[in-house]
């Protein structure tokens, strides 16, 4: 198995690890909100880096088991692995973002990061890797439960890069 289908593989029973799981007194625990990699925000490349979100761990923590309306915190954990080309920068920042869509597709709340890597060498390709990790709070008592929600995962890519990703797919 490659690694990257190791770590989609690892990623897919992590997400699945949110819902369906059972509580202390044997009561099924309510669903995580799906979360995915947006297609088009899978990768970042430049002239001097290449970089693409490998995969991604979820975890719902639930204030009270029993209670559907209860608050949850969704603890997301984003990893992204990044190699320079050639005698490229020493570090790097790239921008990354989690989205919060509702049910009705608008997005919800935004919210961009910078992922930091720093090269071994400055003379020779090297690779990479970060471990981002956030916690995003659905509050208790909101109009919608989490699970109707989807959290989209991604790059903040400026226009020409999303133009040149989009080409790419078709």
């Amino acid at each position: 198995m490659t690694r990257r289908a190791a770590l989609a593989f690892a990623a897919a029973l992590a997400l699945g690890g949110c819902g369906g799981l059972w509580g202390g007194d044997g009561a099924a625990l309510p669903p995580c909100p799906d979360v995915r990699v947006l297609a088009e925000g899978e990768s970042w490349a430049d002239d001097a880096l290449e970089a693409e979100i490998s995969g991604f761990e979820a975890r719902c923590d639930w204030d009270d088991d029993e209670d559907p309306a209860a608050g949850m915190t969704l603890a997301l954990a984003v990893i992204i692995d990044a190699a320079r080309a050639g005698a490229g920068p020493a570090a790097a920042e790239l921008p990354w973002f989690v989205a919060v869509v509702g049910p009705d597709r608008a997005v919800e709340s935004k919210r961009v990061f910078a992922a930091e890597f720093a090269f071994e060498s400055p003379d020779a390709p090297a690779a990479a890797a970060a471990r981002e990790e956030i916690d995003l709070r659905f509050p208790a008592g909101a109009a919608r439960p989490p699970w109707e929600y989807e959290v989209l995962v991604g790059f903040q890519l400026d226009r020409a890069q999303l133009d040149r990703r989009r080409s790419e797919r078709r």
